[in-house]
């Protein structure tokens, strides 16, 4: 072989040696991209949450329905596995799983947006002798949505029983302002 025959190889081998880490590069480019693009959509995306809190200064337990997303989740269907009487009430057109909000579909959810449905207070709900077939103390809320031409389907499982002889919290401004009121009160008075 001659020098050019080696010159030549050589050339090959590094040009193929070039070619290999070109393709590399550009297959870690993709996935840096394909990567980004899922990290966008997730923090872009709905999220259709569903919770039970107790109202503040109570022990009223709420359902509560949020879209804690930054897009609006459109085209949503809830839907409860179990019936759910508030206050223990077995009475028409009370049952939760029955409600508009969970049988027909909501067009659009904005982000941020709350639907709040009592399920009752604690002592009512967690009563002895209460029925599962009344107040179920675990259910589960589905919610299938879209948005940007992609579907989502999650479930949430509430347990109500961890709230049972919980304390109701307590919001120290409402406090407050209830002793304000009430100081005001005692000085009209006189």
């Amino acid at each position: 072989m001659t020098n050019t025959d080696w010159l030549t190889l050589a050339l090959v081998v590094i040009t193929a040696i070039y070619a290999w880490a070109t393709f590399r590069i550009l297959r870690a480019n993709e996935a840096v991209v394909s990567a980004m693009k899922e990290q966008t959509e997730a923090q872009l995306r709905p999220y259709v949450v569903a919770s039970v809190a107790p109202r503040i200064g109570t022990t009223l337990m709420l359902l509560e329905i949020q879209n804690a997303g930054r897009s609006p989740a459109t085209n949503l269907r809830l839907r409860m596995d179990k019936d759910f009487y508030p206050h223990a009430e077995k009475r028409d057109g009370e049952n939760i799983a029955a409600l508009s909000a969970f049988t027909e579909p909501i067009e659009s959810l904005a982000p941020g947006t709350r639907m709040q449905f009592i399920l009752g207070v604690g002592g009512t709900i967690f009563a002895p002798g209460v029925a599962d077939s009344l107040c179920p103390k675990v259910f589960t809320v589905s919610a299938t949505y879209e948005h940007a031409g992609r579907a989502y389907d999650e479930e949430h499982t509430i347990d109500l029983r961890p709230m049972l002889r919980s304390a109701a919290m307590q919001d120290p401004v409402a406090e407050e302002v209830k002793r304000l009121r009430e100081s005001l009160e005692k000085l009209l008075k006189r």
